[in-house]
């Protein structure tokens, strides 16, 4: 027990410690490790994300990743498209009912082109002060820009995972590094910026998960909400994939108490 404490209350924590929490079976040394994850939840300082409300723009989609289901080769999902009128009335509306931010998302969807995407953003500031995060996947750099100057917020942008070999295997869009790349140009734009890993991908290991949350806590990022891969159930070192998440939100919690730490459905 002496250990686990000891461990809990470290200030730069290594894999081996993060792994170390990950991997706890005890039930009592586990009911500790999720008090203590779930005090520091309740103290942490809330920002704008905490009510934010989920438009999805469309789920029509270029890219090939093989956890999601927008993907472009599913052919067994009704794809929609909403115009920009309808967003901007979206967003007017909710803001009507008390919601202070909004997140726009869609797949990679060349639809909504830089222009498009900067009339709906400058349109819905026009209208409402509301806060405005985009989650469209990895764009030009030069898109960053003109959105934060039309009234942009934030910006979501997952690393789906730093493990070389599961990141081949998603076909995701692009590389691991342009990921990176991408999240420093948003940081520098002056975005609030949120990232995390998927959390549940297929053969995802404890050691993979330990890597992920420490990679989450390195790129010095406004929130942290990991991405929630529920396509199939799967077992991860024995563990169910609820219990799999839960445990990698409870300790990633710990390991960046200074955040918020969420969970969600943004899989581009």
């Amino acid at each position: 027990m002496s250990e686990l404490l000891e461990i809990l209350n470290i200030k730069d924590f290594t894999k081996e410690n993060i792994k170390y929490l990950l991997s706890e079976n005890n039930l009592e040394k586990r009911k500790i490790i999720a008090e203590f994850s779930s005090e520091i939840r309740v103290n942490v300082q809330k920002d704008f994300h905490h009510s934010e409300k989920l438009i999805e723009i469309s789920n029509y989609c270029n890219a090939d990743c093989t956890f999601c289901q927008s993907r472009n080769d599913n052919t067994k999902i009704n794809r929609f498209r909403l115009n920009r009128e309808e967003i901007i009335e979206e967003a007017v509306s909710l803001y009507k009912s008390g919601c202070e931010s909004i997140l726009i998302h869609s797949g990679y969807d060349d639809f909504y082109n830089t222009d498009r995407i900067a009339y709906i953003i400058y349109s819905i500031k026009k209208k409402v002060n509301i806060k405005i995060t985009m989650s469209l996947g990895l764009r030009e750099l030069s898109e960053y820009k003109v959105w934060k100057i039309a009234g942009a917020d934030s910006y979501f942008l997952n690393f789906v995972t730093q493990s070389d070999d599961m990141y081949h295997k998603t076909n995701s869009w692009d590389t691991f590094e342009n990921r990176i790349n991408h999240i420093a140009e948003l940081k520098r734009l002056g975005y609030n910026v949120g990232s995390g890993s998927i959390i549940g991908l297929p053969n995802q290991t404890l050691d993979d998960l330990a890597k992920d949350i420490l990679s989450s806590k390195n790129l010095d990022v406004d929130y942290i909400n990991f991405c929630r891969y529920s396509t199939i159930r799967t077992k991860h070192n024995d563990l169910s994939s609820e219990e799999f998440i839960k445990r990698g939100l409870e300790v990633a919690q710990i390991v960046i108490p200074e955040l918020t730490v969420g969970i969600n459905n943004l899989l581009n």
